[in-house]
C-alpha cells in the first residue's frame, strides 16, 4: 500500500485545483499527455515558459534548446505532508519540479510536460516521485494554456459542460460572475434561453472566486443531464434550466508564425560615386563652380 500512498501524495502536492474536478480529466489529448502546441520556433518557447513560471513565482532551475525546468514552491503544510510521506525526519525538506520538453514539427512547436517532488535522504541518495493523474495534468496544461499553448487538434472534454457563450469577467459583490457578450448559435445557453447581457453568478450551484471555480462548476455540471445557471437579467434574478453539452472536441488548427524578414539596410552612398555625379553635372553646365564646391565640402564634411 505504501507506492499508492506515495502516488496520492504527489498528486495532492502539485495543486490547488477545485475539488470536484480533483479526480477528472479536464482535457484529454490524442497521446493522452500533457501537451500543447505553440506556434512559435522552440527558442521563442522556451522564453514564453520561462516568463511565465517567473510570472507565477515559480524558479527557472535550468534551460536548454529543448526543456525548461521550474521548481515550484511547496507551502508550509505541503512541505511537511511531503517529508511525511515521501521521507522521513532525516531527510531534507521536499522540492517539486516541472519539466518541459518542447520538439519542432513544420515551425510548430510541441510540449510536453511532466513533474516531480524530490528530497534528499540522510546519506546524500536523491529520492524523487513523478507526478501524474488529473489534478496535475489540468494544472500544467492551464499552466501552457496561460503561456501561449493551443491543444492539440482532436483533444476532448470529456468532463466539461460547455454553454457555449462568449463572456466578461464582472465583480458581484465579493463573488466574481460573468456578462454574456455572445451566444454560439444552437448551443446549450441559446436552448435554455439565456440572452446576451445576462450576468451568470452561479452554474450548478457553485459560485466563482476564480477561474479554477469556473472549471469546478462545468466539472460538477458535466455529472447530470440537466443543471441549473442562476443568472440576473436586467437587475433581475432568475434562475433556468440547462440541458448538459460536452466541449466539443477541439478543432483548431494551429498555424506557425510569419517570420517577417528584417528590412534591408539602406545602400551605403560612396563619397567617391557623389564626388563622380557632382563632376558631371558641373562638366555640363547643371551647376556652376561655386556649387560645385560647396555641394563637395558638404561630401566630405568639411561644413
Amino acid at each position: 500500500m505504501r507506492p499508492v500512498i506515495f502516488a496520492a501524495a504527489a498528486a495532492c502536492l502539485i495543486t490547488h485545483a477545485a475539488p470536484v474536478l480533483a479526480d477528472k480529466y479536464f482535457a484529454v489529448t490524442p497521446s493522452g499527455a500533457a501537451e500543447m502546441l505553440f506556434p512559435d520556433k522552440p527558442s521563442i518557447v522556451i522564453g514564453e515558459l520561462s516568463s511565465k513560471c517567473i510570472d507565477a513565482r515559480w524558479s527557472v532551475t535550468s534551460t536548454t534548446t529543448n526543456e525548461v525546468v521550474c521548481e515550484v514552491p511547496l507551502n508550509a503544510g505541503q512541505s511537511i505532508l511531503g517529508q511525511m510521506l515521501l521521507g522521513n525526519s532525516y531527510s531534507t525538506p521536499p522540492h517539486r519540479f516541472v519539466r518541459s520538453n518542447i520538439a519542432e514539427v513544420n515551425g510548430i512547436s510541441r510540449v510536453q510536460a511532466g513533474g516531480w517532488v524530490e528530497l534528499q535522504m540522510a546519506f546524500g541518495q536523491i529520492r524523487r516521485t513523478e507526478l501524474s493523474g488529473p489534478q496535475f495534468q489540468n494544472d500544467i496544461m492551464n499552466f501552457m494554456a496561460a503561456a501561449g499553448g493551443k491543444y492539440p487538434l482532436g483533444t476532448t472534454f470529456p468532463n466539461h459542460a460547455a454553454l457555449g457563450v462568449d463572456v466578461e469577467g464582472v465583480q458581484e459583490g465579493k463573488y466574481a460572475a460573468m456578462r454574456i457578450k455572445k451566444i454560439e448559435p444552437g448551443s446549450a445557453a441559446e436552448k435554455a434561453g439565456i440572452q446576451v447581457g445576462d450576468i451568470i453568478t452561479r452554474i450548478a450551484g457553485k459560485q466563482f472566486r476564480t477561474l479554477d471555480d469556473y472549471f469546478d462548476a462545468t466539472g460538477k455540471a458535466a455529472e447530470t443531464a440537466t443543471y441549473p445557471v442562476e443568472l440576473t437579467r436586467n437587475g433581475k434574478a432568475m434562475t433556468l434550466t440547462v440541458e448538459r453539452a460536452f466541449r466539443p472536441p477541439f478543432s483548431e488548427k494551429v498555424v506557425p508564425k510569419v517570420e517577417v524578414p528584417p528590412a534591408p539596410a539602406p545602400a551605403q552612398v560612396s563619397v567617391a560615386d557623389e564626388l563622380e555625379k557632382l563632376e558631371k553635372l558641373k562638366q555640363q553646365g547643371v551647376i556652376t563652380d561655386a556649387e560645385f564646391e560647396i555641394q563637395k565640402k558638404k561630401l566630405l564634411g568639411e561644413q
